[in-house]
């Protein structure tokens, strides 16, 4: 009777969807929330541990990829934002960068060997698309991909017109190919500042951007509540 008691009290206590899906628990919203406390930690020095602690936890739980990949792109960002002058690069404000140096992923190695916390984080959850979009389109999650649980992400070359416009869109690579048409999808709704040359706008080929299907994605497309603003 206590076996069946303690079966159901653990199975009232993990969410699932309509679906069936199973939903990030309270320990993944739990870490979220930490994660956004060390994102406002200030000097950097003072939060390293804590993206370290992340990164462990988190690298061991595929439901908890999203916050993997965000630990470890916030924490090499905030390296590069606060190391800058040491890459060669003037250092920029505290405002948005719309665009990193195009030098940026060649300094991945330097990264990992001076943030030791970054040893364990994917190439891809470090890297940095040099040109980031100003509107960005999630993708629609197809039905077999939510069932099969299919996570990973997918590089595309693209053609930017003059008006900040996607012409075109090109799969250069990917985790999985059943994420490669959600994927253009989405990257021909993206929008790019416009880019100026002399005195007018002309349009920039091959730009890369890469678009993530992580678990809360496909989570949320389950039916999931998710909060991971």
């Amino acid at each position: 009777m206590q076996l069946i008691l303690l079966s159901l009290l653990l199975a009232s206590s993990v969410e699932t969807s309509a679906n069936d899906f199973l939903c990030p628990d309270e320990q993944s919203h739990e870490m979220y929330a930490r994660l956004q406390e060390l994102n406002n930690i200030h000097p950097l020095s003072l939060a390293e541990h804590g993206y370290s602690e992340l990164i462990a936890r988190a690298s061991n739980r595929p439901m908890d990829d999203l916050i993997l990949h965000r630990t470890c792109s916030w924490l090499a960002s905030r390296t590069f934002r606060t190391d800058c002058s040491d890459y060669g690069y003037e250092c920029p404000g505290h405002e948005m960068i719309m665009e990193w140096p195009a030098q940026i992923n060649d300094w991945i190695p330097e990264l990992r060997a001076n943030v030791p916390a970054l040893a364990s984080c994917p190439d891809a959850y470090i890297r940095t698309d040099p040109k980031l979009p100003i509107v960005r389109a999630v993708p629609a999650i197809p039905r077999e991909v939510i069932d099969e649980k299919v996570t990973g992400w997918v590089v595309l070359a693209l053609d930017v017109d003059e008006h900040g416009e996607v012409a075109n869109a090109e799969v250069t690579s990917s985790t999985a190919s059943q994420l490669e048409a959600p994927a253009l999808e989405a990257a021909r709704k993206f929008r790019y500042q416009k880019e100026l040359a002399g005195n007018r706008y002309v349009a920039v080929k091959g730009v890369s951007a890469t678009i993530y299907f992580s678990y809360w994605l496909l989570a949320e497309a389950a039916g999931c509540s998710i909060n991971n603003e």
